[in-house]
């Protein structure tokens, strides 16, 4: 097993939360048992949800003690962890190699925010998203001078779009996901997501304000497409 570094979310809930003194309430998360002690008043300033959960007529009120259900794309021990070191911290580190699971993990954690209302941290995790998938580009463009369709997209599952759909419109996460998917669906007649642009609408409706983006963002020529309706090649270039 190996130790984790003093830059991680495990080592600061284990060595740093403790230090921090106050009113405080616990966490504790199941089926793992575990138990976290976190400043009361910095959890319910960042969180509306827990606000009312600790400060209502509700039975965490009393005990000032909140258990949540460990679930399969939210609450976890390593998103409530990196919550954790973000509340106070205001940074997110995940010691994570596979870029697919640390962008699972990434996931999760906005997920968790977005469940208990934290906002502040979407731009942080967008751009730690957006870190994996440049610093982990199509494993086969360092073996050819052909740039894959998957360069940005190699490392992302169905899961992921599933999960970043069930954010709210807006959110930074989603759109970093579908900008990764924009040169796939420009270069490609069929994308390896492109049946989650039927099956999760908001990850269609996403693309297509990044594909948009795209097109109008050309510098060396203008872009002709022809009208679908009208059948005639018009200019993609966009009027003032």
């Amino acid at each position: 097993m190996t130790t984790p570094s003093e830059e991680s979310a495990e080592h600061f809930v284990t060595h740093i939360l403790p230090l921090y003194q106050g009113p405080s309430v616990k966490i504790r998360l199941q089926p793992s048992n575990k138990e976290y002690v976190i400043s009361k008043s910095l959890l319910c300033a960042e969180s509306p949800v827990f606000s009312k959960m600790f400060n209502g007529q509700f039975l965490e009120s009393q005990q000032q003690t909140a258990t949540l259900q460990a679930t399969e794309d939210d609450v976890s021990v390593r998103s409530l962890e990196a919550l954790i070191q973000w509340l106070y911290r205001r940074t997110v580190e995940f010691e994570i190699e596979d870029p697919t699971e640390h962008t699972s993990a990434a996931l999760e954690l906005a997920r968790l925010a977005d469940k208990y209302e934290i906002t502040g941290l979407e731009d942080t995790i967008a751009e730690c998203i957006k870190e994996i998938i440049i610093s982990n580009p199509h494993p086969g463009n360092k073996r050819t001078r052909i740039r894959d369709i998957d360069t940005h997209t190699y490392y992302l599952r169905r899961d992921h779009i599933a999960s970043a759909s069930l954010l709210p419109q807006g959110h930074p996460v989603r759109s970093v996901l579908a900008a990764a998917s924009v040169e796939g669906f420009l270069r490609s007649g069929k994308h390896k997501f492109y049946e989650e642009i039927q099956a999760y609408p908001p990850f269609g409706a996403d693309l297509l304000l990044e594909i948009g983006r795209a097109l109008r963002s050309s510098r060396t020529r203008t872009e002709y497409f022809v009208d679908p309706i009208s059948e005639i090649t018009l200019s993609a270039t966009r009027e003032a």
